[in-house]
């Protein structure tokens, strides 16, 4: 695995860093598609907010190596414009929708909404491989070459129960939940094939209502809400591509019970990364086993393939930062992202530090916490990519930004 921190490389060959006693891949845990469990439904206990994913060196090239196409066309292959593959490696974006309104739209399969008949989905999606019905709910499975997905749907039921009353809501017939694991040919929304990347999801979707991890399986869940507020779509990220799609009524924990704490539109998840907060009490195996640990000056750097965490002597976080394209920060940025991208998720940085001219040199996008003086989220972009290099919630100022060793800590 490549890592963006490019230093930490030799720190490692010159024998300052332990490896960890226990390591597993933790393979990835599916539940069965039917009924209310969609997805790779993590457990109550494994999810948190905020962010990771990512692999082999290959695809880390890919996402690097990306070079912009005319008309807005970003390409992970090395293709044409224009040329798309069959794992819709191609990014295409024409505008950014920062803030851009979902409509009901946005929720669809191919045209199906929620509430739709049994009807609809037939006309749409063909008969079904396996049909079964309860008192309650009717359920279909496609399960063919080209098509992996179930669609379930509540049976019609009496008048008085259509209408809302107080302490309950109203039941609506009609397609309840669809679950996507396999479709090429099915588009989401605006147009989100199974395969896309993620920075195209979110360019297309915009700022996630919130990111959720599945620190053992390695997945994320990026979550919309529709604006009716009776269902939500989930986006199961996996290699940095959308690997899964649910549509379904919502409910912990895609949907939390009460409302966070917001200071002119942040929260405090917003300055987390894979879970983590500085000035906070470390935990080693809080949410992954770590992989490496490097000790430096009376602070520790943990490191845990996709992203690592500075500890000081205390035993309290003083940085956070990614080292691959597989993990994401609360509002679905990450590596290799265009500019762009994170200003239509992020909105005008608190303060820019710009080095000096030159395509080697790179500047510092920050975000300032609300929450915690002191404490920001910084985007590092090199002068000649206009891309994410590297992403940071640090706690005390970076002395020299164009100084990797001094960026993370390690001079």
């Amino acid at each position: 695995m490549k890592y963006s921190l490019r230093v930490l490389t030799a720190v490692l060959c010159l024998g300052l860093a332990v490896s960890s006693p226990a390591l597993a891949d933790v393979p990835v845990r599916e539940v069965s598609l039917s009924g209310e469990a969609p997805l790779f439904v993590p457990d109550a206990a494994s999810v948190q907010q905020a962010e990771p994913l990512k692999n082999k060196e290959q695809s880390q090239k890919k996402q690097t190596d990306r070079r912009e196409q005319p008309s807005g066309r970003i390409s992970d292959q090395q293709g044409t414009a224009g040329e798309s593959d069959g794992n819709h490696d191609i990014l295409v974006v024409d505008e950014v929708t920062q803030n851009r309104p979902l409509s009901e739209a946005d929720f669809t399969f191919n045209g199906l909404h929620a509430g739709d008949s049994l009807q609809k989905v037939k006309r749409i999606f063909g008969s079904p491989t396996k049909y079964a019905q309860s008192a309650h709910y009717t359920e279909l499975k496609y399960n063919r070459k080209d098509l992996d997905m179930t669609i379930r749907l509540r049976n019609d039921t009496p008048q008085i129960l259509k209408e809302a009353t107080t302490g309950r809501k109203a039941v609506h017939p009609g397609v309840d939940s669809v679950t996507l694991a396999m479709g090429p040919d099915v588009y989401i929304g605006p147009g989100i094939h199974l395969g896309h990347p993620a920075e195209l999801l979110v360019r297309k979707y915009g700022r996630p209502l919130q990111v959720l991890r599945d620190a053992d399986a390695n997945v994320y869940y990026f979550v919309y809400e529709n604006p009716g507020r009776d269902h939500v779509l989930v986006f199961a990220i996996g290699e940095r591509k959308v690997a899964r799609v649910a549509l379904l009524p919502p409910r912990p924990p895609y949907i939390e019970g009460r409302p966070l704490e917001t200071i002119g539109g942040w929260t405090p998840r917003d300055f987390t990364l894979v879970g983590y907060g500085v000035n906070e009490p470390f935990i080693a195996n809080k949410y992954n086993m770590w992989t490496n640990l490097v000790k430096r000056s009376g602070d520790k750097f943990w490191l845990y393939g996709t992203y690592g965490v500075e500890v000081d002597r205390h035993n309290t976080v003083k940085k956070v930062f990614l080292l691959t394209n597989s993990s994401y920060t609360g509002r679905g940025a990450t590596l290799g992202y265009r500019l762009s991208t994170i200003f239509s998720l992020y909105g005008e940085p608190s303060r820019i530090e710009r080095g000096p001219a030159g395509e080697n040199f790179v500047d510092a996008y920050y975000y300032d916490s609300p929450f915690q003086k002191g404490v920001s989220l910084v985007f590092i972009s090199k002068h000649q990519t206009d891309y994410v290099d590297d992403v940071l919630l640090i706690s005390e100022p970076i002395k020299n930004i164009q100084d990797p060793m001094e960026r993370y800590g390690l001079k």
